[in-house]
């Protein structure tokens, strides 16, 4: 999935943001809505050395890493609800084929934003941290797609390895988001995913519940912003809930898939002060996704943290960052290493070169030792990476 290689649909929206152009309008289909048009396209050039990478020898590639266009409409109603519908389509294919994200809202001063469909959870939109400094694409939010030995496997270094760790496990499966208005620099956010294997391209009504998802998700966040004097800050704390969903098997091969339920909790902050911005947060993963056999072995999925510093002057940006993530392993007989860590760096660059054209540049390392994939069991394998990539980022 293209969001795993680079980044969430978040930094995205963070990017668009951003930039100093702005989507067009365009005639709605019997004016029932205004209408807005825009998109992205990222095209990177990218450079990688790791000491154990399979099918990756020849060292350099390019991708197209986003290719979508936005369709927004809203409208206002007599009673003064706003509301309207958010479609990302993709020009590339995958994150859930035709459509990226795809949702309805409904928002009101009074009492804040509900969304329908296809998003973003409340837990990836309103998290604070290292992220929020790095002027890179890539950085502690989620990597260079180094594809590096023990990275897959829910449960593993596969959610260490991303600030974003909430994409891993309910991505842009269909739920319900809600968001409070912001009262005195406080704001609430909550989401609901009945089935993380769910969203507009499988299938909602004819999915099963026992093919191995998570199910009954609840995302919990909370956060501040505020200025004071010439500063700004902005915290966060957040949390996600859910049930293993079994997959379907029997008698002892039912053991030996079971997984235990997500339980993940994150708090993390940033300070702004003349055009410096210091990012930090810490994630505890529990147990989320090891096997049950290995976590009665003393197996976790261990926690992160992460820190950043960056500096902003006009329309260049520099940043250098740091996240640290690392987690126990079963202790039986037949495993490797009792414990993995997982040690990423890098600097980040950024540049506005035109309304609508960005650069991002990013360098990064990475040791990795005893890689557990999503199982909870320790490898005897270590690895050690470096990459570089640098991306344009064309928006309108």
């Amino acid at each position: 999935m293209k969001k795993a290689l680079l980044a969430s649909s978040a930094l995205v929206g963070a990017a668009l943001l951003a930039a100093p152009a702005s989507a067009g309008p365009v005639n709605s289909r019997m004016t029932s809505m205004e209408v807005t048009l825009g998109g992205t396209l990222w095209f990177s050039a990218s450079m990688v050395d790791a000491d154990v990478s399979t099918g990756r020898g020849r060292g350099y590639r390019f991708a197209v890493n986003e290719t979508e266009a936005y369709i927004n409409a809203r409208n206002t109603a007599d009673n003064g609800i706003t509301y309207g519908v958010s479609l990302e389509l993709n020009a590339g294919g995958s994150d859930g084929s035709a459509a990226d994200e795809a949702f309805a809202f409904l928002s009101a001063d009074s009492w804040g934003r509900l969304e329908l469909g296809d998003q973003d959870d409340a837990v990836n939109r309103m998290q604070i941290g290292s992220q929020n400094a790095h002027k890179g694409l890539g950085g502690p939010l989620g990597g260079l797609g180094l594809n590096l030995t023990g990275f897959g496997g829910f449960g593993g270094e596969a959610m260490g390895a991303r600030s974003d760790w909430s994409t891993v496990i309910t991505n842009d499966a269909t739920k319900v988001n809600y968001f409070s208005p912001r009262f005195s620099g406080f704001q609430l956010g909550a989401s609901f995913t009945p089935d993380a294997g769910i969203n507009s391209g499988t299938g909602g009504l004819t999915d099963t519940d026992n093919d191995g998802d998570r199910e009954n998700l609840l995302s919990l966040g909370v956060n501040y912003t505020g200025k004071f004097d010439a500063a700004s800050v902005g915290l966060s704390a957040v949390m996600l809930k859910g049930d293993d969903e079994q997959a379907a098997a029997s008698g002892a091969v039912v053991a030996a898939l079971n997984e235990e339920d997500v339980n993940v909790w994150n708090i993390g902050g940033r300070l702004d002060l003349n055009g410096v911005t210091l990012g930090m947060h810490y994630t505890d993963f529990g147990e989320t996704g090891i096997l049950t056999v290995n976590k009665d072995n003393g197996a976790d999925a261990g926690h992160t943290w992460s820190a950043a510093l960056g500096y902003q002057a006009g329309p260049w940006g520099i940043s250098a960052w740091y996240t640290d993530h690392s987690k126990d392993n079963a202790n039986t007989s037949a495993a490797g290493s009792e414990s993995t860590n997982l040690d990423r760096m890098g600097l980040g660059a950024g540049y506005t070169v035109a309304p609508g054209w960005l650069l991002r540049a990013d360098l990064e390392f990475i040791s990795h030792d005893n890689a557990s994939g999503g199982t909870g069991v320790g490898a005897t394998t270590d690895n050690d990476a470096r990459a570089f990539m640098l991306t344009n980022m064309f928006m309108f």
